[in-house]
């Protein structure tokens, strides 16, 4: 049955809708916020959601659903050294300028909508901080004492390292996980996920490790 299930969950991620925290405001904050925030050089504040929603002094910088017209689109494709282009010496890669596209063209959402969210019985908090390098936490809280497993993957699926498995008492807990695999290994730097599961209860979140 796990063989099954599996790849139905992964199959499920790699294809769901995009979630801005985890996916999103990490490019920015690589690539952006040095200037991007209230106190820098530029107008528009990109270290949140509700900033970059919010626009700067040039207007709206998002028009959710439609890419083309989004000023913030048309910003990171100038070509580097063009007036106005963004960022202006550290340009995006093809790869995150295609998954801003993905997040703007399905209407530029806080949250993945399509992921089960079940705080009665477990719930799984965004790793902190995130991106990181090279220790991250990750906090989860139970209703009740349970059996739960907690394990790294890449995006493929491949198992990277299994942080927790065995008996947690209920309230919030934490488990640390310092970018190693299980021959504890340094992992490359990249997307990846990390999954919850008690019983039949599941969650999962994606994290970014930069270097």
């Amino acid at each position: 049955m796990k063989n099954i299930i599996l790849p139905f969950i992964f199959a499920s991620i790699l294809f769901s809708q995009i979630d801005y925290e985890s996916e999103i405001q990490p490019i920015f904050d690589v690539h952006c916020t040095h200037c991007h925030v209230y106190g820098g050089a530029a107008t528009l504040n990109m270290s949140s959601y509700e900033g970059v929603m919010s626009g700067g002094v040039s207007g709206p910088a998002i028009i959710a659903g439609d890419h083309v017209n989004s000023l913030l689109y048309s910003r990171i494709t100038l070509p580097v050294g063009t007036d106005g282009s963004m960022p202006p010496n550290n340009p995006l890669s093809q790869s995150e300028i295609d998954l801003i596209v993905q997040w703007i063209n399905e209407g530029a959402l806080l949250s993945i909508s399509n992921v089960a969210v079940l705080p009665r019985k477990i719930y799984l908090h965004q790793n902190y901080p995130n991106p990181f390098n090279p220790i991250t936490l990750i906090r989860y809280d139970l209703s009740e004492d349970a059996f739960v497993n907690i394990t790294i993957y890449d995006m493929l699926g491949n198992v990277i390292k299994t942080l927790v498995n065995g008996s947690r008492t209920a309230g919030s807990n934490t488990v640390e996980w310092n970018a190693t695999d299980t021959k504890n290994e340094t992992v490359s730097a990249g997307l990846y996920v990390f999954a919850i599961q008690s019983g039949e209860l599941k969650q999962t979140k994606k994290m970014l490790l930069v270097k």
